[in-house]
């Protein structure tokens, strides 16, 4: 497909460029098929530029491959644009529209360089096209809409969003097993970067060595506090300070649209994520260097000295997960059922493989995460919005990121190798487990609608016909037999009788 610079018309839109490319051959198409190729007209064009924005805010805040491609179909439908054909990449859309060979096609292609984690704009899109597809919404007031995404505003105040990241550290601190002093030092440490962290965030400054500066941030503090004789697990703070920055959704997202068969965007994200932990490892690293320089010892624990009970844990998890969705941006009506969601998965993994043995680890955590993915999914079905919004704060406690910087701090080539294999294996499971659970309420509910409901119609008719139709013959009949012979006894006795039998006068 040759592309003139003509039929090349820009938009700018949520930072970036959508290229409406549109072939045409006036003299050989035309000489060929007797005529001028037919225009699909502006609407179409219209349809497909409204598609395009809302797949990129969809790809661009945290929603996987699998929903923006559905979006783009649902949409397309909805406006009667048929002929129309996407595919979406880890970084990249392209949409295309061709109906007839007499028709030029139609191409939209854009660039999504720009990512982030927002599940504010993430829900807010989706309520779009939900009210599209129920017809809320014609094609102006959506893009009316659409236009209003620009300038929405978080869900929550400023106080809430700048505290969440580090209440989310102090709750993952409970969980493996520090004190209240460790959580409340780890909440400190994250209060403390975050200015630095918010002012990187708008910088430009690429993403690796944004993460790779707050670990080294937060490693310097964690062994300053060590160095000064505060009496804390150092390596125990490290690891709750260091949470935030680890690539885990990336690593699982990647196993998920593998599983989903999106190739590109699967191998895309595993290469992110490992970019990403080898940024967060380099810059812990560094400051671990400096840090024994002067005499400060410190190494990554997962395990502390606080054998917490259920209750306490439980707790913990809550704040954990419900602080990193704030964090993300999720919806204030969806923040409490991803908690929920996160504590019933790190619960089961927790106590049928830690607590009583009953499972492999691995075993334990793809039963916890098919949990989530069934969960996540049901209440994505419930809110007409990604499963993502639920499912990603849910699996906090299960992601396999400190794995990943463990490998990378490793001594020996040995070591690091074995490590990353290790943090595969978990990032696969778990994206396998979520992917699974996803199915499996698919499959239940096309079950139900396919054969389950159609099977209690033709009962409910056969009951109906049956039984409903002639009981209701015979009551019927038996009404009007009570009638004729109440009239015929009444007849009988004169008219004494029909004074009986009328009612009363008011």
């Amino acid at each position: 497909m040759r592309i003139g610079a003509d039929h090349v018309r820009p938009e700018r839109r949520l930072h970036g460029v959508i290229a409406v490319a549109r072939t045409s051959d006036p003299i050989g198409a035309s000489m060929i098929n007797g005529a001028a190729p037919s225009d699909p007209g502006p609407e179409p064009v219209r349809v497909l530029r409204l598609t395009m924005r809302i797949a990129v805010t969809m790809l661009a805040n945290g929603a996987q491959t699998e929903d923006v491609e559905s979006s783009i179909g649902q949409l397309a439908r909805v406006f009667g644009v048929d002929g129309v054909q996407a595919a979406v990449s880890f970084s990249m859309i392209s949409i295309s529209r061709y109906t007839r060979h007499d028709e030029p096609p139609t191409t939209l292609l854009h660039l999504v360089r720009d990512r982030s984690t927002d599940f504010t704009r993430l829900a807010a899109v989706s309520e779009i096209v939900r009210n599209i597809h129920d017809g809320s919404l014609d094609l102006a007031a959506a893009e009316a809409e659409v236009e209003r995404l620009d300038s929405a505003r978080s869900s929550y105040p400023q106080r809430l969003r700048f505290v969440a990241p580090g209440l989310s550290a102090a709750g993952t601190t409970l969980l493996f097993g520090g004190d209240q002093l460790e959580a409340l030092v780890t909440l400190a440490i994250g209060l403390l970067v975050q200015p630095a962290l918010a002012a990187l965030d708008r910088s430009s400054l690429p993403p690796f060595f944004r993460l790779g500066i707050g670990a080294a941030g937060s490693a310097i503090l964690v062994a300053l506090l060590v160095g000064v004789g505060l009496e804390i697990s150092g390596g125990l703070v490290l690891t709750g300070s260091l949470l935030r920055f680890l690539p885990g959704y990336a690593l699982v997202s990647g196993f998920r649209d593998l599983i989903d068969g999106s190739v590109v965007s699967g191998t895309a994200r595993l290469a992110e994520a490992i970019l990403l932990a080898a940024a967060v490892a380099a810059g812990t690293a560094l400051s671990l260097a400096l840090a024994g320089s002067v005499g400060v010892t410190l190494q990554i624990l997962t395990v502390g000295n606080v054998d917490w009970g259920l209750g306490v844990s439980v707790a913990a998890a809550l704040v954990a997960v419900a602080a990193y969705a704030v964090q993300l941006g999720v919806p204030p009506g969806a923040v409490g059922q991803a908690a929920i969601v996160g504590t019933i998965g790190w619960s089961l993994s927790q106590t049928t493989a830690t607590r009583f043995g009953l499972l492999d680890v691995s075993v334990a955590t793809l039963a916890a995460t098919v949990v989530i993915g069934a969960l996540g999914r049901i209440l994505a079905r419930r809110r007409g919005a990604p499963a993502a919004i639920w499912v990603v704060p849910a699996v906090l406690p299960l992601l396999p990121g400190l794995q990943l910087v463990q490998a990378m701090l490793a001594e020996t080539d040995a070591a690091r190798i074995s490590g990353l294999a290790a943090a595969a294996g978990t990032a696969f499971v778990i994206g396998t487990g979520v992917a699974l659970g996803d199915i499996l309420v698919k499959v239940i509910r096309g079950i139900r609608d396919r054969v389950v409901a159609p099977a209690v119609g033709k009962v409910a008719e056969g009951v109906e016909i049956m039984v409903v139709v002639p009981v209701g013959r015979a009551v019927d009949r038996a009404r009007h037999g009570e009638v004729g012979f109440a009239a015929h006894a009444a007849a009988a006795k004169g008219p004494e009788a029909d004074e009986e039998l009328s009612p009363p006068a008011e």
